[in-house]
């Protein structure tokens, strides 16, 4: 059976994949009208054809005869030109058009054709040839020889020139544009005469041209019939993919709002309830809470139709317990942090009613003192000043750590060389084996030292302290044992807090009661543990560090 959790989740995930087909539809639909649009307003290129696509039904056999198939009739007239099907010999089977320029030249003649936008295509037993035509042609012809004979247009081309919406034009040899008969376009450049109009759809105008006697230059113009640039359509395209992209998202919204709509009946009201328990929580009120609506009067179960969020109200119910006992440890913290600032008051205070009194004393002018009990004075003063510096330089090392201001600067250190540093007539040093422990030095002599003096302090007169490291295959393992009285439980708890000292704070114990505080944060800087046992036979420190 499918847990709870589990049918939220192929719910929601079921929504959002009933939501993303119908984007995915809405957006092939869009793309399909994209195509439609732009095939139909778009010129059908013939040059970009491929023997492939055509030599199947390029050819339809019609009785005795053999003609080219409709669709390449239709394709040649929209890129202005014939198509001639030719069989292996050179003989024209079939033309399209109404007259057969090639059918009163030999082979020689039309192999030596050279035309810009001619094209062959290789087919089972034939070839075809597309020629283009230029409409511009035949006017050019007529013009140029009647500008060359007479210096002018005649009236009954000048009216095809009106007709066609054609001009000729007149450059002289600075280019600067001298006669215009009929038709006015913009005025060409040079360099335009230079195009290869191969491509007949992306061209306004045809042009021809040729050089005069008198080095002027006579250009004919006219419009381009079959001119279907790929930008214009391209971009009506783009509005129309976009209009019924966003219309159909306009429709995809209607549906998703009452979808929403229906998801917010089955959701909503638990969720109003998760985020009413949220804002007492807030309140810091862990009680549960019963509504009618969602838990059943006896039980206190959630009802049938909201089963589906009691994972969410048992974690609810979770995270209260954990509140609420964490709200308890604050409590327990806060009066621990009122008992430090109590003891690190008292340890200030008191250094500083020596130093202020002895001060006082050596201020007065009613007694003479002596060089001696001044020496005194000033060496008390100089303890209690060096023991509040102490203090204050342990102080801001703990936070230097805290945020992370001290880099380590590890290396190997072989600890059966490195660790007899340690060893006096009160410390027993054993290494067993070659160890070498990555870590940074100087903390690491720190932490021992820490620890190594700390329980010096509590070692009876004629027992050691006894340091010893081993390796444990993961794992490197210090311990530091003494055989003192042992540390209370309660002490034991707060051993590692920052100036725990235990509740004697009057006892004349030197140090700032920072060090083991300072121990513990250097080993979790070096990824390390430090644990502690203890009992009426002694005290053990164990640390551990990850081999490298």
């Amino acid at each position: 059976m499918m847990k709870p959790a589990g049918k939220l989740s192929l719910r929601f995930v079921s929504y959002f994949i009933i939501f993303y087909l119908l984007i995915i539809s809405g957006f092939i639909i869009s793309l399909v009208f994209f195509a439609i649009f732009i095939n139909g307003h778009v010129g059908d290129n013939i040059h970009i054809m491929t023997s492939s696509e055509i030599k199947d039904d390029a050819v339809v056999e019609r009785g005795d005869s053999i003609k080219i198939a409709d669709y390449l009739v239709k394709r040649a007239k929209e890129n202005v030109g014939q198509l001639y099907l030719l069989n292996q010999s050179m003989n024209i089977v079939d033309y399209t058009g109404d007259t057969c320029e090639l059918c009163g030249m030999t082979d020689n003649e039309i192999m030596a054709l050279k035309r810009p936008g001619m094209h062959t295509w290789e087919i089972p037993n034939y070839y075809l040839l597309f020629l283009p035509t230029s409409p511009v042609q035949p006017l050019f012809e007529e013009a140029f020889q009647d500008w060359k004979e007479k210096g002018q247009i005649p009236s009954e081309l000048l009216q095809r020139l009106q007709d066609k919406k054609a001009s000729v034009e007149i450059y002289n040899e600075q280019w600067n544009r001298v006669e215009v008969i009929g038709e006015r376009f913009k005025k060409l450049h040079k360099p335009q005469l230079l195009e290869e109009k191969y491509d007949i759809f992306e061209h306004k105008e045809f042009t021809q041209n040729a050089a005069l006697e008198d080095g002027s230059t006579l250009v004919v113009r006219m419009p381009n019939p079959s001119y279907k640039p790929f930008e214009e359509p391209f971009n009506k395209a783009m509005v129309l993919f976009v209009s019924i992209f966003f219309g159909g998202h306009i429709f995809l919204l209607i549906g998703v709002t009452f979808l929403s709509i229906s998801v917010s009946r089955q959701f909503v009201r638990p969720l109003v309830y998760v985020i009413s328990r949220i804002e007492r929580l807030t309140q810091f009120d862990y009680s549960k809470v019963k509504d009618r609506k969602i838990h059943h009067r006896k039980t206190g179960e959630l009802k049938r139709k909201f089963k589906l969020f009691q994972p969410v109200d048992e974690s609810i119910n979770n995270l209260s317990e954990r509140l609420s006992s964490n709200e308890r440890q604050i409590k327990q913290v806060e009066q621990l942090r009122e008992e430090w600032i109590t003891g690190l008051s008292h340890d200030l205070k008191t250094p500083l009613s020596s130093i202020y009194g002895y001060s006082t004393m050596l201020a007065s002018e009613d007694y003479e003192w002596t060089k001696e009990e001044m020496r005194v004075f000033a060496t008390t003063m100089q303890e209690k000043a060096t023991y509040m510096d102490a203090l204050i330089q342990d102080l801001t090392y703990t936070y230097q750590i805290k945020n992370k201001a001290i880099q380590l600067e590890k290396v190997l250190l072989p600890l059966n060389v490195w660790l007899p540093q340690f060893a006096d007539e009160q410390v027993s040093v054993k290494v067993y084996g070659d160890i070498m422990l990555e870590a940074d030095e100087l903390l690491l002599k720190r932490i021992l030292d820490n620890l190594i003096t700390n329980a010096k302090k509590y070692t009876p007169v004629g027992t050691k302290v006894n340091v010893e490291a081993q390796n444990l295959g993961k794992e490197i393992m210090l311990t530091i044992a003494d055989k003192g009285p042992g540390i209370p439980q309660e002490e034991l708890d707060n051993l590692f807090e920052r100036y725990y000292r235990g509740t004697n704070t009057t006892d004349d114990t030197t140090g700032t009661g920072l060090g083991l505080a300072i121990t513990k944060q250097l080993i979790d800087l070096h990824d390390g543990t430090i644990s502690v046992q203890s009992g009426a036979e002694g005290t053990v420190f164990v640390l551990k560090f990850n081999c490298k």
